[in-house]
């Protein structure tokens, strides 16, 4: 007899509790969906978008050189629609490449500046830093070449910059701190890659 009151004791408390508490258990539930269906409209969405992208990315880069202003629309298009998408940054380093390929680098500029800004991925970005940077050097400006060398923050382009960043001491006759970049380069590449042999022959120009 007592544990059947003590169980009716319970049953009370439950219900009272649930009388009490029902109205925020229902809305923590409805909130809970909207969060769960917002985030699954969010990942659908950001899902479409990059597909979109990757068919415009892929459209692009077979394009042919003759059809630069097709590529150029395509790419404001990825750029504008699909920013943050890494397309975007991809397609706008392409076209930068393709512009400085023709000896156009004031087109060629604002593309890899655009690239090395608002690309989602670092190697992207530091891509568009390496190429701007040979631009300046094209262009003969010390300083802006050096600015870009400088902004390449990939690790696996280390020896890359370390060579950029010779070559641009070699513009400004400073052949101390072009040995030093060569040799850092140099060290990067020993045993790992032909330029290692590209980078020894600045070093033996240089002399020591």
């Amino acid at each position: 007899m007592a544990l059947d009151l003590e169980e009716q004791d319970q049953e009370e408390h439950l219900k009272s509790l649930w009388s009490k508490y029902k109205n925020i258990v229902f809305i923590a539930t409805g909130i809970l969906l909207c969060i769960y269906i917002a985030v699954t409209f969010i990942s659908n969405k950001n899902k479409v978008a990059n597909e979109l992208a990757s068919q415009l990315y892929q459209e692009i880069l077979i394009e042919k050189l003759d059809n630069l202003e097709q590529i150029k629309v395509k790419t404001g298009t990825v750029k504008v629609e699909h920013m943050h998408t890494p397309y975007a940054g991809r397609a706008s380093l392409h076209l930068g490449q393709l512009y400085a390929k023709t000896g156009d680098y004031d087109k060629s500029i604002p593309e890899l500046s655009w690239a090395a800004e608002n690309a989602t991925e670092l190697s992207i970005q530091s891509l568009a830093h390496y190429a701007l940077a040979y631009i300046f050097i094209a262009k003969e400006d010390a300083q802006k070449a050096k600015l870009a060398a400088e902004s390449i923050a990939s690790p696996g382009y280390t020896g890359l910059k370390s060579d950029l960043l010779g070559d641009i001491a070699l513009m400004n006759g400073d052949n101390e701190a072009a040995r030093n970049f060569f040799n850092q380069a140099l060290s990067f590449y020993k045993n790992k890659s032909e330029l290692a042999q590209v980078i020894q022959t600045k070093l033996d120009a240089i002399g020591q």
